[in-house]
């Protein structure tokens, strides 16, 4: 076979291998994240569709390859979960047009930077602007005014604490933490295809072996998934009514607030309503119809892309049982390098007309 179509036909499995684990990513990852008391499931979700991104602009010879694996990654996204919330969606196909844009004229080392920091950068501004249209600027207001009482209580007031603006902070310090890992994420994405393709060959034969054994060792229980909005919008209703408990029991609380968060009750119920049972399903009505459509005609990749979601989930308990001796932020940062690198050179499973799951990348 001429070389040139070889090396075509390995960068088309390759492409289709990461499409996969990002469609997994995209699907399930935050559930099993969450599972595995890891926070910050956005931020990870969202780093690793930079890294998913950059891998398909090496891999392809046209940045279009982008958008063809997005729409297989939106229509796994329906089939797996078909309830998910629009601006999900949304995110996904705002990362997917950056890469687009950043990736013009094919990979280099600056673009997964920068597809990094404004990918993450729009993740933390759509959640703090999605808190703010649902609650209003009360919701900050309310913050700042517990943070003022709890100073206060505590008779710090003479050092001047309570003034300062802890909803800013709040705010300042998510959106901080979000550029970080967007630009960690570029910095990893840039350096990703270097690293594996400089990997031992016997190493790499030892981890097949290894994950192989794992593998055939046994079918892990299903857990159930939590889903963390209902628990966030939950601890702000009893934030909400604690503070107004507060301001009747404690002078010290600004007794206007009280008439602020009632309204910014009502108003986040109504808003919430009115979203999630009229605009919201009529919006997902027409998208879902074209996704229906979409999905008849990519119905076996569709397939074959969920078919090997058990083995991502198996490689990701390996991972984690693999580095149960390292603690804190630094074990969650090793797993998740752990996850990739052992998916991206993994070698068996999920066959199509390409066998791209059973060579790992660069081979």
């Amino acid at each position: 076979m001429d070389i040139e179509i070889q090396s075509t036909i390995l960068n088309k499995s390759n492409i289709d291998k990461i499409t996969a684990i990002w469609a997994f990513s995209e699907a399930a990852l935050g559930g099993i994240l969450h599972l595995l008391k890891i926070p910050f499931t956005g931020l990870f979700v969202g780093s690793a569709a930079v890294i998913f991104i950059s891998l398909i602009a090496y891999f392809s010879n046209s940045r279009k390859i982008i958008f063809e694996s997005v729409i297989k990654v939106i229509l796994v996204k329906f089939v797996v979960s078909p309830y998910t919330p629009l601006n999900a969606y949304f995110a996904v196909m705002f990362q997917c047009l950056l890469g687009y844009i950043l990736f013009f004229n094919g990979f280099n080392k600056i673009s997964p930077i920068i597809l990094g920091l404004f990918a993450l950068l729009f993740s933390a501004f759509q959640k703090v602007f999605v808190l703010t249209i649902i609650f209003g600027m009360t919701l900050w207001e309310s913050i700042d005014v517990f943070f003022k009482f709890v100073v206060n209580a505590f008779g710090a007031d003479s050092l001047g604490i309570e003034k300062i603006n802890v909803s800013y902070v709040i705010v300042g310090t998510y959106t901080f933490i979000h550029i970080i890992g967007g630009l960690a994420a570029g910095i990893y994405a840039s350096k990703l295809p270097k690293r594996i393709s400089l990997q031992n060959a016997d190493d790499i034969n030892l981890m097949n072996l290894e994950i192989n054994d794992f593998l055939n060792s046994g079918i892990s229980k299903k857990e159930k998934r939590t889903w963390w909005k209902k628990r966030f919008y939950i601890s702000i209703f009893i934030f909400s009514v604690m503070l107004i408990v507060l301001s009747y029991l404690f002078k010290e609380v600004d007794q206007t607030i009280t008439a602020k968060v009632i309204i910014m009750l009502f108003r986040s119920i109504l808003i919430i309503v009115v979203w999630y049972y009229f605009i919201s399903p009529l919006m997902l009505k027409f998208l879902n119809k074209y996704l229906a459509k979409r999905k008849k005609y990519q119905a076996a990749e569709i397939e074959n892309i969920i078919s090997i979601f058990p083995n991502i989930k198996a490689i990701i308990k390996y991972s984690w049982s693999e580095s149960e001796n390292i603690k804190g932020i630094k074990r969650i940062l090793i797993f998740m390098d752990k996850v990739l690198i052992h998916y991206l050179l993994f070698e068996k499973y999920y066959q199509n007309e390409y066998n791209f799951c059973n060579k790992g990348l660069f081979t």
